[in-house]
């Protein structure tokens, strides 16, 4: 595994006990601290989902795009659509 999935899940599990710790002792120190390290791993998260959701290999645009056309005046329809009804 890579070092952010390790350090992700680090994040994690010392996060979770720190934060309970902290917040059932009355010691705030220790629960911000926890709590920070779980925004940590969902930070981590985040970022590997957001990764995942990128095609993989990169998009090719078009040979004729829409807005290398956007100058020129739209073509004429070869019949009125609106006659036929």
């Amino acid at each position: 595994m890579k070092g952010r999935i390790w350090l992700a899940l680090a994040c994690l599990v010392a996060g979770i006990p720190l934060a309970a710790y902290g917040l059932a002792e009355h010691v705030p120190l220790l629960a911000v601290v926890g709590l920070a390290l779980v925004f940590a791993f969902w930070f981590f998260a985040w970022q590997w989902i957001a990764r995942a959701n990128k095609p993989a290999t990169p998009i090719k645009p078009a040979a004729n795009a829409a807005w290398n056309m956007r100058d020129q005046p739209a073509a004429t329809p070869e019949r009125d659509e609106r006659a036929d009804r």
